[in-house]
């Protein structure tokens, strides 16, 4: 949907940031003056907001349960709360940023509190944040989230949110790596439920080879359309946000400055297109995990 904004029509998000962030401080009573994006992200890390109930307080799942249409829409309040809480943001922003700035010793990442969030504000110029100004103003839009599978792991646990970041740090092509390739492939069950789910999501753009030469510009503006008959989703066509680094095994702490430019320039263009495309709002994913111990096969 398109808004007319100070004379001309602009791609309206789904759910920005700004309309998340609004209502959680609405929900905590907290009386927000400052400015959007990265001002307003730390202020939503204060030690005020409550961690949970997560529907209530966590940006991405208030927008699954706010925004998608799909889930706000369930009549079961409790079954609307449950699955808004399987959405995850994709990309965090704590870990890169208090690498980029220099603010975590001996490999361990500062604590998100009230005393570490004010040293930012304070004591780091707003030149420092350019780099994380489009994550931080898209950071609760659709293009920033996932709604991750509803499904459990091998302990009977629904924990592909934390082991999304404990693989991968949420860096999406690593993250998109141990799905075909690691433990985390047990939430999916098979490849062929992965490439359902990167399809829902359309995450389709970490797959094609000419993405990433796209200008920022040319996709917000919709002129990119990824056709799906001509790409092939699968671990060797995941398209790297940094280059010449090993998928596997690179970490925010080892980058360079050129591959901190490279990596969000990119992630941008990620962002940029999944909410450009308007994802459609759907439930999130389930399958039947299917025992193969009693299959006879033939002699």
């Amino acid at each position: 949907m398109d808004k007319w904004i100070g004379g001309e029509f602009k791609m309206e998000t789904k759910g920005s940031s700004k309309e998340v962030f609004e209502k959680i401080f609405s929900t905590a009573s907290v009386d927000y003056k400052g400015s959007n994006g990265l001002e307003m992200l730390m202020r939503y890390y204060k030690d005020d907001i409550p961690k949970s109930p997560r529907f209530l307080y966590d940006s991405d799942a208030v927008y699954f349960y706010n925004i998608d249409e799909e889930i706000k829409s369930l009549k079961n309040d409790w079954e609307r709360r449950d699955l808004a809480e399987r959405g995850d943001i994709m990309t965090s922003i704590w870990t890169p940023l208090t690498y980029y700035l220099n603010l975590n010793k001996e490999g361990k990442i500062i604590a998100k509190n009230n005393a570490s969030i004010d040293e930012i504000l304070l004591n780091h110029n707003n030149e420092e944040w350019t780099l994380f100004n489009d994550l931080a103003e898209h950071y609760a839009s659709r293009g920033n989230l996932l709604l991750l599978p509803n499904m459990r792991n091998s302990a009977g646990k629904r924990n592909l949110n934390p082991d999304k970041f404990m693989m991968s740090e949420d860096k999406l092509d690593q993250f998109l790596y141990y799905c075909f390739k690691g433990n985390l492939m047990e939430y999916f069950i098979d490849e062929t439920n992965l490439v359902e789910w990167i399809y829902s999501e359309n995450l389709e753009c970490m797959f094609s080879q000419d993405f990433f030469q796209c200008s920022l510009d040319e996709i917000k503006n919709r002129k990119v359309v990824i056709d799906r008959n001509n790409i092939e989703i699968k671990e060797n066509n995941i398209q790297q946000l940094t280059d010449n680094s090993n998928i596997s095994k690179y970490k925010y702490r080892d980058f360079s400055p050129d591959d901190w430019k490279t990596y969000f320039d990119r992630l941008n263009k990620v962002i940029a297109y999944r909410n450009s495309v308007d994802i459609k709002p759907h439930l999130p994913l389930k399958w039947d995990k299917i025992d193969h111990s009693t299959t006879t096969e033939k002699g």
